[in-house]
């Protein structure tokens, strides 16, 4: 969660409390969508991959516009933001790793 801080932005004063009581929407979308975002990484950089990558950050896009996020547009354009949401499972799958946990299905072998 740590990766997705930097993408709001938001008055200095009320940063903790909206983080507390805001953020908390992204997050659950994120984890909803683990599983498929890590099955697609696994594909090494296909169309498919960048396909639903974009369509990813296109739905993150929404939610965050449903509970009224603002951006920062002078950091975070749409390439930035896909970014930050592969910073976040990236850091997941380190941490999993680092608690002895397999994240990453196995690769299926092509059928022949």
């Amino acid at each position: 969660a740590d990766c997705l801080l930097g993408l709001l932005s938001h008055d200095l004063s009320r940063f903790c409390l909206t983080i507390i009581f805001e953020f908390k929407q992204l997050e659950r979308f994120l984890i909803a969508n683990r599983e498929d975002y890590l099955k697609h990484s696994q594909m090494n950089y296909t169309a498919e991959q960048k396909q639903y990558n974009n369509w990813l950050t296109e739905r993150l896009l929404e939610v965050a516009s449903q509970h009224n996020y603002e951006f920062d547009p002078d950091s975070f354009n749409f390439v930035a933001i896909r970014d930050r949401i592969r910073c976040y499972y990236k850091s997941y799958v380190q941490t999993a790793r680092k608690r002895g946990l397999r994240v990453l299905p196995s690769k299926q072998k092509a059928k022949s």
